[in-house]
């Protein structure tokens, strides 16, 4: 994965400004033990400033999900039995309260490469400098004796199922889901099984970028006013790209779905008025309306076969 275009300069990328702060805090009179750890604080903090605006565009739509909950859920009520109306009149929703579902994940998509990326960054790829890719993975940081190996004591690992869940609580509202709630508070501990052979450096950046969350979850709370659901004018809407493109592939799903329904009911109109037409025939003029039909061979007189020359001489004339 490490050779995939945009993978490769994303890593070659987060190499350097490892490289660059640990250089930069080494020439304060910092030693290799504390450089490189704060390297990866540093580098958290830079990828979360950059993610701030998408991350305050997370915050809004959450809110403005909130607002609309109790219309949306009076269109569950009305369109119950028919999904496709549903999923079109939610979007019509969505449109006219310009609520984009969609934002919340995008900066947890964002983070993903970076995530990815780090890992090759502190791992080391044939392309990266060896002599700093071995300093940062031999480099000790609090009680950690090498960032490019597990927590030998876990404690790396239990902060970050802490924060994380810390986290979870401040982003759910009162309006989610419960079986939502239970497996974005069960998502934590299920990734132990899976990160827990993780470089130590990793879980610096991600027990890092936890709690720049939780802060910046509460600061935006105190800041950002709660959203009021007033319904834009039609002139006023706009819609991103991929908002639109969403409504349009609803639009023709749902006119496909009209389209065939329709078809189907034309058809059983005809099969139902063909059906007519056969009931409906006169019956024969030979058979009265109702009468069993006789077995084959009943039902029929049979006429006697004409007499022979000889018997006709044979026979005494009359009188």
């Amino acid at each position: 994965m490490y050779n995939l275009p945009g993978f490769k300069q994303l890593i070659e990328l987060l190499n350097w400004v490892l490289v660059s702060i640990d250089h930069f805090l080494a020439s304060l009179g910092l030693g290799p033990n504390w450089t490189w750890g704060l390297a990866i604080i540093g580098l958290t903090i830079i990828v979360r400033l950059i993610l701030f605006p998408l991350t305050w565009k997370q915050f809004s739509s959450a809110q403005a999900m909130q607002a609309v909950q109790p219309k949306l859920k009076e269109l569950q009520k009305k369109y119950k039995g028919d999904r496709a109306k549903l999923q079109a009149e939610t979007m019509k929703l969505y449109q006219e309260h310009r609520v984009n579902p969609f934002a919340s994940c995008l900066p947890i998509v964002l983070q993903l490469p970076v995530f990815i990326s780090l890992y090759y960054a502190i791992r080391g790829t044939p392309y990266l400098d060896p002599v700093n890719t071995k300093a940062l993975a031999e480099a000790s940081f609090l009680w950690i004796p090498h960032l490019g190996k597990p927590d030998p004591y876990y404690i790396m690992l239990i902060l970050y199922v802490a924060t994380q869940l810390i986290s979870t609580e401040l982003m759910l509202t009162q309006q989610t889901d419960k079986s939502q709630k239970m497996i974005m508070r069960a998502m934590p501990i299920f990734f132990v099984f899976i990160l827990y052979k993780f470089p130590a450096g990793l879980f610096v950046y991600w027990v890092t970028t936890n709690i720049w969350t939780i802060g910046q979850q509460l600061i935006i709370r105190k800041v950002m006013k709660p959203k009021v659901l007033e319904p834009v004018p039609a002139g006023a809407q706009k819609r991103s790209r991929f908002m639109a493109a969403v409504m349009q592939a609803q639009d023709d799903r749902t006119k496909t779905r009209d389209d065939l329904l329709a078809k189907r009911k034309a058809k059983a109109a005809e099969l139902a008025a063909a059906g007519g037409e056969k009931k409906t025939a006169p019956a024969s003029s030979g058979q009265k309306k109702g009468a069993r039909k006789p077995p084959p061979g009943k039902g029929k007189k049979k006429t006697p076969p004409p007499a022979s020359a000889d018997q006709n001489k044979n026979e005494p004339a009359s009188g």
